[in-house]
């Protein structure tokens, strides 16, 4: 009976030593390193998007007049098609836009537009702008803005104005957008500054 008691006291005493040992060892043991968080994903920069003026179009046409008297001259209504490119991955928002109208070498229109429209990413986006000429009003301006090229030119300004009108049927004479700015909001509210210009009928 002694020697079972001997035995069993001997045994358990084994076991807390070897408890204890293990305890040790599992302390000493670094913990093993925490996993690195993922770096940020860059931000691509962003790209200008390219306008460019795709044609001109007649929306509305009622013949050519001019009654000095009455001060009135006749309307002509042209659609400015314009393609927007958008090369970046991320969508952008075209917030305002501004160009001049110029017939043959006159400028006779500036054009202001502030619709926002939104272009896909790396997708082309069509904008169509409605421009109102009137006779009447274009004859002033080119009196004040040109009246020395008229005088130049032997040529009167309401002459000018009947060859455009009529011969915008065919378009037989070119029109051009000049000084043309566009600005865009990319993702974060960055702003894009772009310049275009174009003429239609293409050389």
């Amino acid at each position: 009976m002694k020697k079972l008691i001997t035995v069993v006291i001997a045994a358990m005493f084994f076991l807390i030593s070897a408890a204890a040992s293990l305890a040790a060892t599992g302390a000493g043991k670094a913990k093993p390193p925490s996993p690195k968080k993922d770096a940020p994903a860059k931000v691509e920069a962003l790209k200008p998007p390219v306008i460019k003026l795709d044609r001109v179009e007649i929306g509305s046409y009622w013949g050519y007049y001019f009654d000095a008297p009455n001060r009135r001259g006749a309307p002509l209504v042209l659609a400015f098609v314009f393609s927007i490119e958008n090369p970046n991955k991320a969508s952008v928002m075209l917030d305002d836009l501004k160009f001049t109208v110029a017939f043959e070498d006159f400028e006779v229109n500036t054009v202001m537009y502030y619709d926002d429209n939104h272009v896909p990413g790396l997708a082309t986006d069509y904008l169509r702008i409605y421009v109102v000429q009137d006779a009447f009003i274009m004859n002033g301006l080119l009196l004040v803005t040109s009246g020395h090229r008229l005088l130049e030119m032997n040529v009167k300004s309401t002459e000018l104005l009947e060859k455009w009108w009529k011969g915008v049927e065919d378009f037989n004479f070119p029109i051009s957008v000049r000084n043309g700015t566009a600005n865009f909001e990319g993702p974060g509210g960055k702003n894009i500054l772009v310049y275009f210009e174009g003429v239609f009928p293409g050389k």
